[in-house]
This record gives C-alpha cells, structure tokens and sequence, in this order.
C-alpha cells in the first residue's frame, strides 16, 4: 500500500479484517471499501495480498470483473488453477502479473546483464539458499512459500525452461506441510541448478550462487553494504 500510495496509484484498501482496513484507510487517506466494491469501483487493477490458498479465488473474480492483476506469488496452489487464470487473462485482454520482485532487484539486474554479456562465460551451475527460522505457513509448504524466488531469477538467468525438476524434502511440523526441501533442475544448455529451502534453519540465508567457465557470482540479498 505504501509503495502505490508513492506511485500515486493508490485507490482504495480491502482486507476482511475491519480493524486493520480502518487503520490503513485512515493512514492513507483512502477508501475503505469491500472487494465487491473495489471490482465495482473504475479503477484499472487490483492488488491482491492474501493468503495463497485465496488466490485463485480473487484473481479469477477480478480478471472477469475486468481488471487488471497483480497478485502475489504463488499465482495457486495447484498448476491446472494457474493455467485457468492464464488462459481467462488473455481471454478478457488483461494483465496478470506474479510478484516475483527479486526480477526487479537491482543487484539482480546487474547479474542478469554479466551473464548476458558473457563476462563469466558460459553457465554451468547454480545453487541458491533461501532459509529462515520461520514464518511458517499452514496453508502452503515451504517449496510453494519460499522457492518462487529462486526459481524465478534461474529461470531468468538460464534462459529456458528445464528438461527436467526433482523435488524432495521433509515434513517436520505438519504430516503434510513440508518444512524443507531441495530442488534439482537440469536444462537443455547442460546448465544444472538446486535450490535449498526451509524456514527451520536456525540463521537467515537468501544466496544465489552463479558458477561459470570464466568466473562466478554470487547475489547474497541480505549482505550489508
């Protein structure tokens, strides 16, 4: 809210909590509406911040009330959901985008013009740590809270889709909530990457290491400058 209250774009504020909406109605200087008013209302798009299990839901109610979309990652929770909310995007002509905001980093930005440019040669490898003790979800496991991130910024640096993804890990807190896992993805190119998370680490880690034949890099979004 704060970020679009700067850009200028800040129209309303919805949560279904009615303490909280109030607050942040009055902090802002906003409407505090309900989201069938904010769908009602004319405004170009909506912000959907919620819990993801809710995220289809939402989205698909705001795209056919013909708005564009920015939602929070994960787009769902479940892959045929996320082709639905694809396939109606297009369908009705309007935006939907996942906040994948690490793409926008600029330190990642940077890394993504190295590789480009060929200054640390040809990819080879990629590994990437996203660990924290907590926040622990209930209603997703740490692969779909946590790896977004990461898979996001390989893929962009890669450049393609991979041949193919291997995913284990361990349920720890919850019979059916994994705490951690660790992801192998193996591209056409011969590039291989991993991806480690967990929030039952007892330090914080958010590291992408990029490895090539002239020279590596690495992106590490908690180092202090």
């Amino acid at each position: 809210m704060r970020n679009f209250l700067v850009l200028g774009a800040l129209h309303s504020v919805c949560d279904g909590n009615a303490e909280q909406a109030g607050k942040f109605s009055k902090e802002y200087n906003v409407l505090n509406l309900t989201f069938d008013q904010v769908l009602d209302s004319d405004i170009d798009g909506v912000v959907i911040a919620a819990p993801a299990e809710h995220h289809y839901k939402l989205t698909k109610k705001a795209l056919n009330a013909g708005k564009n979309v920015f939602v929070e990652k994960p787009l769902s929770l479940n892959l045929e959901e996320a082709q639905v909310l694809c396939d109606l995007s297009a369908k009705v002509n309007k935006k939907l985008m996942i906040g994948h905001l690490l793409q926008y980093h600029p330190a990642f930005l940077e890394l993504k013009r190295l590789v480009a440019k060929g200054d640390l040669g040809r990819l080879q490898y990629i590994y990437s740590n996203r660990l924290n003790l907590g926040k622990i979800r209930t209603e997703e496991n740490i692969l779909w809270s946590f790896a977004p991130h990461d898979i996001s910024m390989i893929l962009g640096l890669v450049g393609e889709q991979p041949d193919s993804v291997y995913a284990t890990g361990a349920c720890h807190l919850s019979p059916t909530i994994y705490d951690v896992t660790t992801t192998h993805l193996s591209f056409k190119k011969g590039v291989e990457a991993h991806i480690f998370v967990s929030w039952l680490h007892p330090f914080k880690e958010q590291k992408l290491v990029v490895v090539a034949d002239k020279g590596m890099a690495v992106f590490d979004d908690i180092a202090k400058c």
